[in-house]
């Protein structure tokens, strides 16, 4: 494995339309890259690490890492939560040793947008850059507090709806945040300040990564050739792709990415695939997660913040279309090596997405159907 010719496909964030199933590596490079993130990684290095470029309010220790916590179910980072000389805990996000990041100060500077307008992101406290193939890139970020809602729905789950509201109306005040230009944000220029978009029109953010999307739920058998050849020219000719609206887009906005006190969303972590974007997109996104009631309470508290969107329901459905393709991709190709149950479940869900969604926008004449 070439690992410096992995980390050079791996930053370019330029044909990306959802990072995780988009990035320029194969399933088996993806597979040995992510398998043993954990362990490859030990505290006391870290320790040592991490106390020699902080300035002040040193680590005084990092806990044992715990691969049951709700700080470690994401799929990218290894995670571990420190304590400073003052008290204050923070958390490490540590990319797999010897991989380049290419995206911490993107997130850093969405974080931190999202913070001085109100909402209940983190501060960075320091960024590491990968320096050569034995070193670890890391960010060192403030640890909020709370559960987060899946930990806390597990508990309370009369609480379902009540949060699902508040998750409405946490996302309407994150849209409320302007950005220049569309999708992937450029890290170099995040690193400077600047958080702006790699694309210049919407369409073509949305359409990064389509062809090779459709491409491979065709070899997997999910969508047939003349189905994703209808999905491209939707596509490709969607008047509905030329707003010019773009505002920050958190882009996984789920139950594990977003903090709670039971009542309110009191922290919103991972920021990894924010881009710039069309705010119905990313409701689209998060409705791709669930089962179709919930979006009503969440709608409830979205447009108690906001006006209701011009041509909302046709955006709606287009974007689900398209979120819906890039999580089927990244879906089938994990479970070439991740085999599991839950994975199986929910491509069995996907297809039915896909069904319902073709059915929408007519990609299946009647009678292939009847066939089928």
């Amino acid at each position: 494995m070439d690992i410096n010719d992995i980390n050079k496909r791996i930053v370019d964030r330029s044909d990306c339309f959802y990072w995780q199933t988009d990035r320029k590596i194969s399933a088996e490079e993806a597979a040995l890259i992510w398998k043993d993130r954990h362990s490859a990684i030990t505290n006391e290095y870290l320790l040592e690490k991490i106390n020699s470029e902080l300035k002040e309010d040193k680590l005084v220790y990092i806990k044992p890492f715990d691969e049951n916590a709700q700080t470690s179910l994401g799929n990218v980072n290894s995670i571990r939560v420190g304590v400073l000389e003052s008290g204050k805990e923070v958390i490490i996000r540590c990319h797999p040793k010897g991989v380049k990041n290419g995206y911490f100060y993107a997130e850093s500077l969405a974080s931190q947008m999202a913070l001085e307008n109100g909402l209940p992101a983190y501060k960075t406290y320091l960024i590491h850059e990968l320096e050569n193939e034995s070193d670890i890139s890391y960010q060192v970020i403030e640890k909020l507090n709370g559960d987060t809602v899946q930990f806390c729905l597990k508990e309370y789950p009369e609480k379902e709806e009540q949060l699902v509201m508040e998750m409405g109306k946490t996302m309407a005040r994150l849209h409320k945040i302007k950005v220049n230009g569309f999708g992937p944000f450029d890290n170099d220029l995040a690193k400077n300040g600047k958080l702006v978009g790699k694309h210049q029109t919407l369409k073509d953010a949305i359409n990064a990564g389509l062809e090779e999307n459709l491409e491979r739920l065709i070899t997997y058998n999910i969508l047939a050739k003349d189905v994703a050849d209808k999905i491209l020219k939707l596509f490709d000719n969607n008047e509905l792709l030329n707003s010019d609206v773009s505002v920050l887009i958190h882009n996984d906005f789920a139950d594990w990415n977003l903090l709670t006190d039971s009542n309110t969303i009191s922290g919103i972590i991972d920021w990894d695939e924010c881009v710039a974007g069309n705010p119905i997109g990313e409701i689209a996104c998060w409705s791709t997660f669930y089962d179709p009631e919930r979006i009503k309470p969440f709608l409830k508290g979205y447009f108690s913040e906001i006006s209701v969107y011009d041509n909302f329901d046709e955006m709606f459905q287009l974007m689900r279309l398209r979120y819906t393709i890039s999580k089927m991709a990244l879906r089938i190709t994990r479970y070439t090596y991740l085999q599991t149950p839950e994975f199986k479940d929910k491509i069995e869900k996907g297809k039915k997405h896909l069904e319902e969604l073709s059915e929408i926008f007519s990609l299946t004449d009647q009678n292939q159907k009847r066939r089928q």
